[in-house]
């Protein structure tokens, strides 16, 4: 008995130590990411151990269009160390909307050696608007490799929490420049004014 214990303590610590691969940056984390740094996203915690007002402080990963483009590396080879993931990513920046991202070019399931790296290319659907963080253009993104683990990584989509900001100084511009445009002249006014009234003057 005591030994069947045994294995099955060994068994789950061994689930703690093995498969970690990471997305970089990894959200929340300064410096070099560390294997402790990995996480293990699940549908509760999308981002781990990770606390989700950490996506205004963390480094971001630029997008184009709709895409981005990103690296993972791993703590472990073969399968334990797999970088192959699959993501979901939420638009509002609140970890509370994580729908599906789909991944057109994945990690390697079963690298070679520890510390390698594989470049992962991301596609969100189309009309994807992040609106998260303090300026209103970011979206939290996923991770979960083959073997459980990964992170979240915050990506900035150009130009979407500037577009009100530019869209109200136009239109203020606008307003100013009528006043001067059509503000007609006191003598002009006068001279309506007579024209007017010699028109309905009654005749003799």
């Amino acid at each position: 008995m005591f030994f069947a214990k045994s294995i099955i303590v060994l068994a789950a610590f061994a689930t703690t130590v093995l498969g970690h691969a990471q997305v970089l940056p990894p959200m929340g984390i300064n410096g070099t990411p560390q294997r402790s740094d990995t996480q293990r996203p699940s549908n509760a915690k999308p981002c781990g151990n990770i606390a989700l007002s950490k996506i205004d402080s963390s480094k971001t990963i630029a997008m184009t269009g709709n895409t981005f483009n990103a690296e993972s590396t791993n703590f472990n080879k073969a399968k334990d160390g797999s970088m192959q993931f699959t993501a979901t990513f939420d638009a509002t920046g609140t970890g509370k909307g994580f729908k599906a991202a789909t991944i057109t070019k994945n990690g390697d399931p079963a690298p070679k050696a520890v510390g390698q790296t594989s470049q992962l290319s991301v596609s969100l659907p189309a009309g994807t608007k992040c609106t998260g963080g303090k300026n209103k253009d970011l979206c939290l993104v996923s991770f979960k490799s083959a073997s459980g683990f990964g992170n979240c990584v915050v990506v900035k989509q150009a130009g979407a929490g500037a577009a009100s900001t530019k869209a109200t100084g136009k239109s203020k511009a606008t307003r100013s420049r009528h006043p001067r445009n059509f503000a007609a002249p006191e003598e002009k006014r006068v001279y309506a004014k007579r024209a007017i009234e010699w028109i309905w003057a009654p005749t003799a």
